[in-house]
């Protein structure tokens, strides 16, 4: 038989097989050579250097939901294509459940039960899970009246989850910050018989209903004749003030007003709060409602708040001590924010929407003296916008700021830029724009030496800067000076340690506030209000201040003081029985200080001059009942003023009151 082929076409079809082995051939080297590039033999290498009944063919992994595959299999030198060695894969496995470990999962592991190596000729086929530390039961103790659920609510984690530290460091900040709630722990171990891990909470219940014990008053004024006030009602953490007050100020009228507060956290089971207030008054009626849904966790993605306000009351203007002017001020507003964030629990970045809508009028009702105040009614409507980032940790701590409760101390950063814009185009009543610089900063150097500073700068400007407001804090504490110890707990209260025991605390702390374009407007105050002891309460004013507090804080421990600390709980029991058959327990904690204030103040018109400065110096009493829900510090403090204009000689001013510390 013979075949004719047109001229050339052998040569064709020659060269079409030419071409097909060559793509065949430049196929494989690529084949070969990614296989090199991901650390993985080709078939071609295994039949050559390998028993084929030894070659990993299949390896799978699961129960590896917080991290991906990929990231597993980098831990492990066993792979597809690879020779199976056993020691080698339990070695894998011990990089696997080290690595998780020091990613915050303790009870990470890769049990052997849940391990399937299967041999065939062909090669070897494995089968692994990672059992990441799910959570099997959970449980409480302490919560003699929050409800279970209350409690609960607040974990960051529920049975089914995988337990992690992290998980269980927030979820005791998040109950630290309740006020019912005292020094939370949450202690996990893991479970061999069901496999999985326990969770143990422990809580202490504070005292929360409060009325005469907390007498809101001091020696420059103050406000204080019927409250009640229950912090976590029926056990449910809802909080709720009635309260008749009446207020009054050196030099100021008297004010009586009738006052209700209702607080409701997790709206419906949610992570929305509301909080609502009224207030009734001689010379009108108050309220105001705040919904608002916080970063709740730091691995929340977005938070919001919401604000109607509609209020009356009076502002004085001060010059030279005097009270000069009374305004009758009327304010009506809505705000409102949305923010949205990125990142993890340490480092976050965020941006947000907001709005805001405020009116505020003034009317003159007295005017004692001549004076440069020149309040202007604003009606101002903004829309801007909002971003920054956050480094977020936290240091517990005791001593600082409470008194003998557990404390977190904010370290890391944080720091924000909001620019807004105002126009009558929505309604202003002029035309602005509106920038802020919020920055923020905690540390510590060890466990004894921590510091915080803030620094928050406004300016409102047209074509020109017009109006701006800087302030300024930075607070340095140095906490167990004598190296002592913990003197107190909640738990345990005053440690055994003979009659008498202390905790020394040193605390320094620089503030200054000042205003640019502010004059006859707003007014910047150093006094008492202020924190310059010893002085009138609004003893100078300007427009420029700063002020330099140093206090050594000691605070009083050993068997004496247990047991006066166990007399006021056996009367405040015996008080207590038409609401309670259970013990009260007040951990009356008390601390001796002593201070030295050191303040400027100026205006525009006047430089500043450093050889006119305000001080004192002064001794005092602190103390506080650690085992009461929301109580501040009491203070007694005798000050004496060394640069008052209204004493020549050495005049000792007492203060007496209940005063947040700083």
């Amino acid at each position: 038989m013979f075949f004719v082929f047109p001229s050339g076409g052998l040569a064709a079809i020659g060269q079409k097989r030419l071409t097909h082995q060559a793509a065949i051939l430049v196929l494989t080297f690529v084949v070969i050579t990614a296989q090199f590039a991901f650390g993985e033999k080709s078939p071609l290498q295994i039949g050559q250097s390998q028993n084929p009944a030894s070659v990993v063919r299949s390896l799978v992994i699961s129960g590896n939901d917080s991290f991906s595959e990929a990231q597993i299999r980098s831990l492990m030198r066993t792979d597809v294509w690879g020779t199976y060695d056993e020691t080698v894969l339990k070695q894998d496995f011990d990089a696997i459940v080290r690595f998780y470990h020091e990613a915050g999962f303790p009870f990470a592991r890769v049990p052997e039960e849940k391990l399937a190596v299967k041999q065939f000729g062909d090669g070897v086929y494995i089968r692994f899970e990672i059992d990441e530390g799910i959570i099997g039961k959970i449980t409480l103790a302490g919560n003699t009246k929050t409800r279970d659920a209350v409690i609960l609510r607040e974990l960051l984690f529920d049975v089914g989850d995988v337990y992690t530290e992290a998980d269980k460091e927030e979820s005791e900040q998040i109950l630290r910050r309740k006020r019912y709630i005292g020094d939370p722990g949450i202690e996990a171990h893991w479970d061999a018989f069901t496999q999985t891990v326990s969770v143990h909470v422990t809580v202490k219940d504070l005292w929360t209903l409060l009325g005469a014990l907390e007498p809101n008053f001091n020696s420059q004024g103050g406000y204080f004749l019927a409250r009640v006030r229950e912090s976590n009602l029926s056990g449910t953490g809802h909080a709720t003030q009635v309260s008749y007050e009446r207020i009054s100020e050196i030099g100021e009228r008297t004010r009586s007003l009738f006052r209700g507060k209702y607080e409701l956290p997790r709206l419906f089971n949610s992570h929305w709060n509301f909080d609502g207030e009224y207030t009734q008054e001689r010379i009108g009626d108050s309220w105001r409602v705040l919904l608002e849904r916080p970063q709740y966790s730091l691995r929340s993605r977005w938070s919001a708040r919401f604000h109607l306000l509609e209020a009356i009351d009076t502002l004085s203007w001060f010059e030279g001590a005097t009270r000069t002017d009374t305004f009758e001020r009327h304010r009506r507003g809505a705000s409102g924010r949305i923010r949205r964030y990125f990142g993890n629990r340490q480092q976050q970045t965020y941006i947000g929407l907001w709005a805001t809508a405020a009116r505020a009028t003034y009317e003159l009702v007295e005017k004692k003296a001549s004076s440069t105040a020149a309040l202007r009614n604003r009606d101002i409507k903004r829309f801007g916008i909002t971003v920054g980032r956050q480094h977020v940790a936290y240091h517990k701590t005791r001593f600082l700021r409470r008194m003998g409760q557990t404390e977190n101390f904010f370290i890391g950063s944080q720091y924000g830029l909001s620019l807004g814009h105002a126009s009558p185009l929505y309604g202003a009543d002029r035309e602005e724009s509106y920038a802020e610089l919020a920055l923020g900063n905690g540390w510590t150097r060890g466990q004894r030496l921590l510091g915080t500073t803030t620094i928050a700068i406004n300016t409102n400007f047209t074509s020109r800067i017009e109006r701006s407001i800087i302030e300024a804090r930075t607070t340095l504490f140095y906490t167990d000076v004598f190296n002592t110890g913990d003197i107190y707990t909640l738990e345990d209260g005053f440690r055994e340690n003979g009659p008498f025991d202390f905790h020394q605390t040193f605390v320094a702390q620089f503030k200054t506030a000042m205003q640019f374009g502010w004059h006859g407007e707003s007014q910047v105050i150093l006094g008492a209000a202020t924190g310059l002891r010893g002085y009138a309460y609004r003893e100078f004013n300007g427009e420029k201040m700063m002020l330099l507090r140093l206090e050594s804080r000691t605070v009083f421990g050993g068997t004496v003081f247990r047991k006066i600390d166990e007399a006021l709980a056996a009367v405040a029991t015996f008080c207590a029985r038409p609401f309670t058959n259970s013990p009260v327990s007040l951990g009356l904690v008390l601390s001796g200080t002593a201070f030295a204030d050191i303040g400027y103040i100026w205006n525009g018109k006047q430089t500043f001059n450093i050889g006119e400065p305000k001080r004192s110096v002064g001794f005092g009493l602190r103390s506080s009942f650690s085992q009461v829900g929301g109580t501040g510090i009491i203070l007694i403090e005798c000050a004496f003023p060394l640069d008052s204009p209204a004493s020549t000689g050495l005049s000792p001013t007492l203060f007496y009151g209940l005063e947040r510390a700083f």
